[in-house]
């Protein structure tokens, strides 16, 4: 009778309903009150606390079941992930996943009243439609200064030359342009580029990638009673079958050497070569210090990495999962490495105060690092080039990320671009 009243006494009269309110722990281990309201009877408020309490005690209990998809991500499960808890990459891959995916399609459905075929729905939508339709660049120039970059470069002058003829002309409103910004306007306004179109589809490795964050998000909702199951594991993502990554293309020891031949003007040669010859990653190339490097004993120590975060420039150490390992280098790479120093040596003292010293292998004139997006787009554009002079003997098309990058089979000792039966193998 005792606990009867003790229930009871948990059981307020708020207007013309009943409320009850049970007590469990929260999702940080400390004791938190639970309510939920809108009984007609004080005996059917009484019935639901009971059912209340045993869920609480078997893990099933749901704390609110108003609440939706999208509050759920953005308010409560996003902030428990953000760095230390993952990589900041990681983190902003859930964020944007999310954002552009997740909570357009689903996020207004309540949390608690989330199906398996709320899910597959969604799924089948991105395979079909998904993909989104990308922003233009950051920085946006009117149609004149457009006509007049054009009108320049047809009359023989640099990205530099345009630059700074944009940036001494207030009427083009525009502040600080780089050379680098008005190459990639030109070359975006010169190409007829089609933008993916919205009813295209993302590919189903993107697709699961993207249940395996929702899979992990309801897991944590589970956990801290917001729902009493996951019902991600009862839906049906794209198998792991149709997520396998496509056989790479493969480059031959004589296109290996004919496209570094054709680059041979390249700042960005004796990073690709490094990169075909060491079989290192781009990030690791890119983030490799002299320190790192002995020439002597022809060995580099691989533990840094040069990546981006929205874009921008960000210097990491290799993941735990990887850590710092050591490479061999053959002695052609070792020949182009001490010319590559020599040469960098010069720039540092030419550009004084001003060099950015890092003391990165691979950088720019000023001493900063390459951008890691930049440096695939530039291997890419010099392939199409290369593509469009050799139209007889073009080269397959390969891709520099930052997941597989360039790897290639065992080289001459005495030039790493000869020898029969070597390849340059990257993802395609």
């Amino acid at each position: 009778m005792a606990s009867k009243r003790t229930a009871r006494s948990n059981i307020r009269k708020r207007g013309g309903t009943y409320t009850y309110y049970v007590y469990g722990l929260g999702p940080d281990g400390t004791r938190k009150q639970y309510s939920q309201g809108g009984f007609a009877t004080q005996k059917e408020a009484l019935a639901a606390q009971t059912r209340a309490n045993a869920a609480l005690l078997d893990g099933s209990y749901v704390a609110d079941k108003r609440q939706t998809f999208a509050s759920f991500l953005v308010d409560e499960w996003l902030p428990t992930k953000r760095p230390p808890t993952l990589e900041e990459s990681t983190f902003r891959s859930y964020e944007r996943n999310l954002r552009l995916h997740v909570i357009p399609n689903v996020g207004s459905v309540r949390l608690a009243g989330l199906t398996p075929m709320h899910l597959n729905q969604l799924y089948r939508s991105l395979l079909d439609s998904g993909r989104v339709v990308p922003a233009t660049g950051r920085r946006r120039f009117s149609d004149e200064a457009v006509e007049a970059a054009h009108e320049a470069r047809a009359n023989g002058r640099t990205s530099q030359q345009i630059a700074d003829m944009l940036n001494s002309e207030p009427s083009f409103n525009i502040d600080d342009v780089s050379r680098h910004a008005v190459a990639a306007m030109l070359r975006r306004d010169a190409q007829d580029v089609v933008k993916a179109a919205p009813e295209d589809g993302l590919s189903p490795r993107t697709v699961r990638y993207i249940h395996t964050i929702i899979r992990a998000a309801l897991r944590d909702a589970v956990r801290w009673n917001k729902v009493g199951r996951n019902i991600a594991d009862s839906a049906t993502p794209p198998p792991s079958s149709a997520t396998q990554a496509k056989r790479a293309s493969t480059w031959t020891g004589t296109q290996v050497r004919q496209f570094f031949e054709f680059v041979a003007e390249s700042r960005y040669l004796p990073a690709w070569l490094f990169l075909a010859t060491s079989g290192c990653r781009r990030g690791e190339a890119l983030g490799l210090r002299w320190s790192d490097v002995n020439l002597e004993t022809r060995t580099a120590i691989i533990g840094h990495q040069v990546v981006t975060v929205d874009h921008e420039i960000v210097f990491k150490d290799l993941p735990k999962t990887k850590r710092a390992h050591v490479v061999r280098l053959d002695p052609g790479t070792v020949s182009m490495l001490q010319s590559w120093k020599a040469a960098q040596n010069a720039e540092r003292l030419l550009g004084g105060p001003g060099y950015a010293n890092h003391g990165l292998v691979f950088s720019m004139a000023d001493g900063r690092p390459f951008h890691p997006e930049r440096f695939s787009r530039e291997f890419q554009r010099k392939q199409e080039q290369f593509n469009r002079a050799n139209a007889d003997e073009s080269l397959p098309r390969l891709v520099l990320h930052g997941y597989a990058d360039l790897r290639v089979m065992p080289t001459s000792a005495r030039d790493p671009l000869r020898g029969a039966g070597s390849g340059l193998l990257m993802s395609a």
